[in-house]
């Protein structure tokens, strides 16, 4: 039956549009469990693939969560959108994600000393991660980056030899990043060691060629006024840096022992007891603690000897 202006609807079309109202309710509730469902599934494939990074070699782990945090501060100057800056961040912490097949030792070694097998599996690196990575729809503009983050400028890079703005911005943004962090922060058993500002000048040395020149300037404008010159940071008097292998104990921590992860092993402060010496020897031989470790004598020994490794 019609309803006329000014007449009350009936109670049939009350009742429908109460079922209409709660059906709407009930849909947005399970759209809402789903989208969270959704987000914790993604945030768990994250953690795993972290995960198995950390397992097979914790400093590429390490790596990719320092890369992700220079890119973080990129990705905000250059006012990327919030999906592309999750694309990047992504594409940061697994962009080595294809290294995993790579033995360690092989990547100290001189390129012309490499087996052919060898060269093939590093110049694939980039493919072999953003093929791992598409398996996952979500990280599909991630696995774009990841193809690409050894492109150069200039096209001599690999493995397309794609130059210029044919290189996707967020390869050319992780291409700087990646590069500041793997030369300023080689394990300790690598062949070459890099001071800041040496990293900072092989930027500019490759500014236009390598990278692309504007995300060098930015970058360079972001880390200079960050991070102080190397002349201004000289050590504290008594402070030395030491590598794991050279701990003894009773000496003191001058500042906190991290692992690659970035969380706290032992406080500064503490003094070093043997057990903390011999714990900290079988973590470097798992690639797992940040090098150097910096100490100092103790003015009173052992009176926090019985530190324990909290994050070990």
């Amino acid at each position: 039956m019609p309803i006329h202006p000014g007449q009350p609807p009936s109670g049939g079309v009350i009742g429908m549009a109460n079922r209409l109202a709660r059906d709407v309710r009930s849909m947005a509730d399970a759209r809402e469990h789903l989208q969270a469902q959704v987000t914790a599934n993604r945030a768990g494939v994250e953690a795993m693939l972290c995960g198995l990074i950390d397992t097979f070699n914790p400093h590429l782990g390490g790596h990719g969560r320092r890369v992700a945090r220079l890119v973080d501060l990129l990705a905000v100057r250059f006012k990327v959108s919030y999906p592309a800056h999750q694309a990047l961040r992504h594409a940061a912490l697994f962009h080595d994600i294809g290294m995993l097949g790579v033995q360690r030792a092989v990547l100290f070694t001189p390129w012309s000393e490499l087996t052919e097998t060898d060269r093939s599996l590093i110049l694939s690196h980039p493919d072999i991660g953003a093929s791992h990575l598409r398996v996952l729809p979500w990280y599909e503009a991630s696995a774009v980056a990841v193809a690409a983050h050894h492109e150069h400028w200039d096209g001599n890079g690999f493995p397309r030899r794609l130059a210029g703005e044919d290189i996707p911005i967020g390869a050319r943004i992780l291409a700087v990043c990646d590069t500041y962090d793997e030369m300023l922060n080689k394990p300790a058993d690598a062949p070459a060691q890099f001071s800041e500002l040496e990293v900072l000048e092989h930027l500019r040395q490759h500014r236009g060629h390598q990278f692309d020149p504007r995300v060098v300037d930015m970058f360079l404008s972001i880390v200079e006024v960050s991070s102080p010159h190397e002349e201004e940071r000289k050590l504290p008097q008594g402070e030395l840096p030491v590598a794991l292998s050279e701990l003894q104990v009773g000496r003191c921590l001058s500042r906190d022992l991290m692992n690659v992860e970035g969380l706290v092993l032992l406080t500064k402060g503490t003094v070093l007891a043997e057990a903390n010496v011999l714990r900290l020897r079988v973590l470097r031989g798992m690639n797992s603690v940040v090098e150097p470790v910096y100490v100092h004598e103790c003015e009173q020994p052992g009176s926090r000897g019985g530190a324990e490794l909290s994050a070990a």
